[in-house]
């Protein structure tokens, strides 16, 4: 066996992982970080929610991420096709965390997560995949492969951060999927498409078509991500190839159509299929599972990278709990679970009220009643896992009130009320 020996290892360098590696050295304990694929590489989930902005601060790598020249975002853009309308939604100034955020080509911001990680003390090993991790009493034997790479390392506990992968749950548990949120998206870069100024220049727009929707990503050096997200039932009636679908579907929305009209793709048409579902176990005995690992939400409102910082960063602080007393079993995490769950849940019920079309029809009239579009906001800015008191959830739970008493009299009227979820 290898003399390699850490008080944590971490499966996975994305953005969970370079948190939860970053906060774990700096809280003095010994970490080794396995990636499996070499950095820079591509990866979907280009927009960051604000509070995302006061983790990088935490984290100490703010000003680096800054000084990179992203893309600067104030708000999100949303349009209604079929009824032709149109909502602005700029983040609201004097929260824990800023009024803006960025566009990030993630190759780029992730590199710059996993160096900072390393800096902070993490020892860093890749391309290497974790081929097994056996637990016993005492902690976990990790076995390795890569060239270069120690065969057999030894650590009390581990962190699986492993992405869609899911380390943890395709050995030990299982994925269930999020009823009806099994969406397909085909997405890819783009040069010279159309640009908004001034404020709005680096806003996410989102596209809400019959078949699905678009996301509309600006981000620096004049490119463009454009993303088709299809209900089940579009992608089932397609029988040709996915490029020729991704391009039906361009057609079909006639803004999107219009500002690509003078655009070259810059590079190949990326898919994603499946992305909502939840994975167990969550924690166990010397392990904890952070972002992706954990669940991942349909893409519709940014959350994938803040949700990954932040359980990574809540992951640490548990983990070093335990470590001041040495007791590593899974009831010791169950307090980090808790709030892991609790993070996620307005994001899934947002995400699952947003495919109705009376709610959906709410959203792009909001009313300043009773708080309701603060707390809008406080969840499409990341604010759940960070500030979410009783006023904020009153007043979502006044607006869903409204939602349900809408829907209730538009089915009376006839008028649709059919989740789109259904699709």
């Amino acid at each position: 066996m290898s003399d390699e020996r850490y008080d944590v290892v971490v499966v996975g360098g994305g953005p969970g992982g370079s948190s939860a590696a970053t906060f774990l050295c700096r809280g003095g304990l010994k970490v080794a970080l396995f990636e499996r694929d070499a950095f820079p590489r591509f990866h979907v989930g280009e927009s960051l929610m604000p509070a995302a902005m006061l983790l990088l601060e935490q984290m100490g790598v703010r000003r680096e991420i800054e000084a990179r020249g992203f893309q600067i975002k104030y708000g999100a853009m949303f349009f209604d096709e079929e009824q032709g309308l149109e909502r602005t939604f700029y983040f609201l100034p004097g929260q824990a965390w800023p009024n803006y955020s960025y566009e990030v080509p993630r190759a780029e911001f992730d590199t710059v997560l996993l160096e900072h990680a390393r800096r902070s003390g993490a020892a860093v090993f890749q391309p290497a995949s974790v081929e097994s991790a056996d637990f016993d009493h005492d902690g976990v034997t990790v076995r390795v492969s890569g060239a270069g790479m120690p065969p057999v390392v030894r650590a009390r506990m581990l962190v699986d951060a492993s992405g869609r992968s899911s380390f943890i749950a395709t050995r030990l548990g299982e994925r269930r999927r999020r009823p009806n949120l099994g969406k397909v998206s085909l997405f890819a870069h783009f040069r010279g498409a159309d640009r908004l100024s001034g404020k709005d220049e680096g806003n996410i727009r989102i596209y809400v078509v019959r078949d699905g929707w678009f996301w509309w990503i600006p981000l620096a050096n004049d490119l463009t991500s454009v993303g088709a997200v299809m209900h089940a039932r579009t992608v089932r009636a397609w029988t040709g190839a996915a490029d020729d679908l991704y391009a039906s579907m361009i057609a079909r929305c006639a803004p999107i159509a219009a500002g690509l009209a003078q655009a070259e793709r810059v590079g190949a048409i990326h898919r994603e299929a499946n992305f909502a579902y939840v994975n167990t176990p969550v924690v166990g005995d010397r392990f904890v599972a952070v972002g992706d690992a954990i669940t991942f939400v349909d893409p519709i409102f940014s959350g994938g990278v803040y949700i990954a910082l932040r359980t990574g960063q809540l992951a640490a602080q548990a983990i070093l709990r335990v470590f001041a007393d040495g007791r590593f079993e899974a009831r010791r995490f169950h307090a980090y679970q808790r709030q892991a769950e609790r993070g996620v849940a307005p994001l899934f019920k947002f995400i699952h009220k947003y495919y109705e079309p009376v709610f959906f029809d709410l959203f792009m009239h909001p009313r300043r009643l009773f708080g309701m579009y603060e707390a809008v906001l406080n969840v499409l800015s990341g604010g759940s896992f960070i500030r979410f008191g009783v006023r904020t959830r009153l007043s979502l739970a006044v607006l869903f009130v409204i939602a349900r008493i809408s829907t209730w009299l538009s089915r009376r009227a006839g008028r649709p009320v059919e989740s789109r979820l259904e699709w």
